[in-house]
């Protein structure tokens, strides 16, 4: 399954990085609920996040997830 990341570059273009998830404990015999697939999503989001960007408060930019190559800002993900 694939889900996205919306980053908000500096220079002002949207940008949607893909990513993919696999509910826990798939194993292709049962299928998921909608609430299972979205929070597998969710937590994989943030793993991906984590990866790409770091947190700050004290950026004078404001505060966010700011992409560790320094060109943006990740704004959330959608599932």
């Amino acid at each position: 399954m694939k889900g996205v990341l919306i980053v908000l570059l500096f220079t002002g273009q949207t940008v949607l990085t893909p990513f993919d998830y696999t509910p826990k404990d798939y194993d292709g015999s049962k299928s998921f609920t909608d609430d299972e697939i979205v929070l597998s999503c969710s937590e994989q989001a943030d793993i991906t996040r984590n990866t790409i960007s770091t947190h700050s408060w004290d950026n004078p930019k404001g505060s966010g997830w700011f992409l560790n190559d320094g060109t943006g800002t990740v704004q959330g993900h959608i599932c």
